[in-house]
């Protein structure tokens, strides 16, 4: 099962909220999972989660968890359980947490149903990234939204999570790319400080229009749905590609 999450947060008085703030929210997080546990999700290239914190204007500063496996889904819930409040050493704090809350929940096949059975076909989609997102290409970090990027990381994790449906086609991302056209966009820089690293990317929203066939246009409706789970580009787990998708029937 697929899961979606969201906590709010109460920090001390005076205290902010920032994106960057997600890396030390997840090594709060694994310090509450069984050693051996966190050591595996540790190693995985691609790991079966992402995680974010960010500031909504309606329910205030929130802590997103997308989860891709039950295992995974009950081990970070347990942590979570455990008091209702964590400690965040860097910042030398608490943060007391609210109601964990799912706000979404399907199946691999639920999403598949949903982009490949419904009668009419989406025209296009709106990704609203929420914590700063980047790529790596080329050993250096890209700074602007690129297409292929985003869908290449989606399909990636896609054929990678769900083995059972998986989008194998010859030079599929290419085909993808070339129907898939940014037409509105508002966005601007961020930086995401890791450690002793800063990492620049975007934020804000990217609109895309869907063309081609009804089968390439089915493919980019499944990776549009399936995002807001995943996260789009490089470390999902540490708070970076958080994203929230809308699709444009």
């Amino acid at each position: 099962m697929l899961r979606l999450f969201e906590i709010p947060l109460f920090l001390p008085k005076g205290e902010r909220i920032h994106p960057s703030m997600g890396s030390v929210f997840h090594g709060a997080l694994m310090e509450r999972l069984p050693s051996e546990l966190a050591g595996r999700l540790h190693q995985e290239s691609l790991r079966p989660y992402s995680q974010c914190v960010f500031f909504d204007r309606d329910k205030g500063p929130i802590w997103r968890l997308g989860t891709m496996s039950d295992h995974v889904a009950q081990a970070l819930l347990f942590g979570l359980e455990e008091g209702g409040a964590i400690t965040l050493h860097q910042k030398g704090y608490d943060v007391h947490l609210g109601k964990i809350c799912c706000v979404q929940a399907c199946s691999f096949d639920d999403l598949a149903d949903i982009a490949f059975c419904a009668e009419t076909v989406p025209h296009g989609a709106m990704f609203s990234f929420l914590s700063p997102t980047s790529f790596k290409r080329d050993g250096r970090y890209v700074l602007f939204p690129d297409v292929r990027l985003i869908l290449q990381s989606l399909l990636m994790r896609w054929n990678a999570l769900c083995p059972h449906i998986r989008l194998k086609e010859d030079n599929l991302v290419e085909k993808l790319t070339a129907q898939a056209v940014i037409v509105r966009y508002q966005l601007h820089s961020a930086v995401f400080s890791l450690e002793r690293q800063r990492i620049t990317g975007f934020q804000g929203n990217v609109t895309l229009r869907f063309g081609g066939t009804d089968a390439i246009c089915r493919i980019l409706t499944l990776l549009t749905i399936f995002a807001p789970f995943a996260g789009v580009g490089i470390k999902t787990a540490l708070g970076m590609g958080a994203v929230q998708t809308v699709l444009l029937e």
